[in-house]
């Protein structure tokens, strides 16, 4: 007995030092920012100075505008299905939040207030664009930007759309980004973030992990891994900022929810949390759909979404 605990010891170590090499020994995966241009760029995307960081978004299509923002570790290719959807009716106009995707974070300062940055950087996204009237889709963090920037800017957000929202919890919430969360893990990130965890990232955001796109993932791992980003997530991560959950009533704004019921992220209770709080909502629960309705039920978000805009 004590021989075959002595040999499992033995495996167990041998595991765990490979595990370390593949992870801090790997070559690097870290992406030149004109190679993660080169790579992730669309014939629709447009590049802005805000403040002293190069911030990227795409402008496509004809119509009343529509501004999609992604969530935390991702980029404006979330909602490439979504956009491809709307853009023959709607102009469609997709952010890079600062920090995220092709889009630097400006020069961080002692005691960055990283919420009142990204309403600034989103009041000077629509003043830049001479945008005066919009509808806006949010998901994750995405989702507690626009309903931030929906009581901030009333005159200007005519509808609001919430996917799988960020906005009540958000400790809790952000307490499950543990790679991101602590130092120690974080130095796992030193050579870049390693595929097999932006594989398993993605499948953590769906319902059915046979719906991964393999070319999504490796993608998302280019824009994880773009000069600067990591360094910026884990800031951002770190800093334990989260939006005041009382701010959510001033949405004023008719306001479709829509939510994953196997979300694994934000728990589906959410949606009745925000029910109670938005006054002029809707509600839609999809069942089989986890994190990311936009991707994995883009027929049946589109549909309930377009539907939501034709209502007077």
């Amino acid at each position: 007995m004590k021989k075959l605990f002595r040999i499992l010891s033995y495996c167990l170590i041998a595991s765990i030092l490979l595990l370390a090499a593949v992870v801090f020994l790997r070559p690097s995966a870290i992406v030149s920012k004109q190679d993660a241009k080169s790579k992730l760029a669309s014939p629709a995307s447009h590049f802005l100075k805000w403040r002293d960081a190069e911030v990227h978004y795409t402008d496509e299509g004809k119509g009343f505008p529509i501004l999609m923002i992604h969530g935390f570790g991702g980029s404006y290719m979330n909602f490439d299905a979504l956009a491809n959807a709307f853009k023959d009716s709607f102009r469609v106009i997709r952010v890079d939040l600062p920090g995220f995707g092709l889009s630097d974070f400006p020069s961080v300062k002692d005691n960055e207030n990283y919420i009142q940055d990204y309403n600034d950087y989103m009041r000077f996204m629509l003043d830049t664009l001479h945008i005066d009237s919009l509808y806006v889709i949010g998901n994750s963090m995405g989702g507690g930007i626009a309903w931030l920037t929906a009581g901030e800017q009333p005159q200007r957000v005519k509808k609001l759309v919430l996917l799988d929202s960020a906005g009540y919890d958000t400790k809790a919430v952000a307490d499950k980004l543990a790679m991101f969360k602590y130092k120690s893990v974080g130095k796992i990130f030193d050579r870049g973030m390693p595929m097999f965890m932006s594989k398993s990232g993605a499948e953590n955001c769906y319902a059915d992990k046979s719906k991964v796109d393999p070319e999504s993932v490796i993608k998302n791992n280019i824009s994880s891994n773009r000069e600067g980003n990591l360094a910026f997530m884990l800031a951002l991560a770190r800093s334990k900022q989260f939006p005041d959950t009382t701010l959510i009533s001033r949405v004023q704004c008719p306001t479709l929810i829509v939510w994953g019921k196997q979300d694994k992220i934000i728990p589906v209770e959410h949606a009745e949390r925000f029910r109670h709080d938005i006054k002029n909502n809707k509600v839609l629960i999809f069942d089989s759909c986890g994190h990311v309705p936009m991707i994995e039920k883009t027929k049946e978000t589109h549909d309930a979404i377009l539907r939501f805009f034709e209502e007077i």
